[in-house]
């Protein structure tokens, strides 16, 4: 079993890798991404973009984004026991990507 703070650095990581590839994937018209990750019943969970951007339409999720979400929710479910949502918000201004995370439990 992982100490916290080993669960802490590992889930850090597969969060800056789904921000890393959520960026390279966005359209340059897009300034804000909003991307969800939603427990569901059976375990697992429903991930996707938040289209709030005409141009969210065009982003295709990639195999990469999948792989990071699977390892993200066992890590998450670890750090925060009750986890049910997460959303990361990047925002780009002129000193690059800003990058916030919300977090609810039930």
């Amino acid at each position: 079993m992982m100490t916290r703070n080993e669960v802490e650095v590992k889930l850090h990581a597969v969060t800056n890798a789904i921000v890393h590839e959520l960026i390279a994937l966005t359209p340059e018209s897009m300034t804000e991404i909003k991307f969800e990750l939603v427990a569901t019943d059976d375990g697992g969970a429903d991930v996707g973009l938040l289209e709030s951007h005409p141009d969210a339409k065009k982003v295709v999720l990639s195999d990469a984004i999948y792989r990071a979400a699977s390892q993200y929710l066992p890590l998450i479910k670890q750090y925060l026991p009750g986890w049910s949502h997460s959303l990361l918000i990047l925002r780009q201004s002129e000193n690059g990507w800003q990058v916030r995370v919300e977090f609810e439990q039930t």
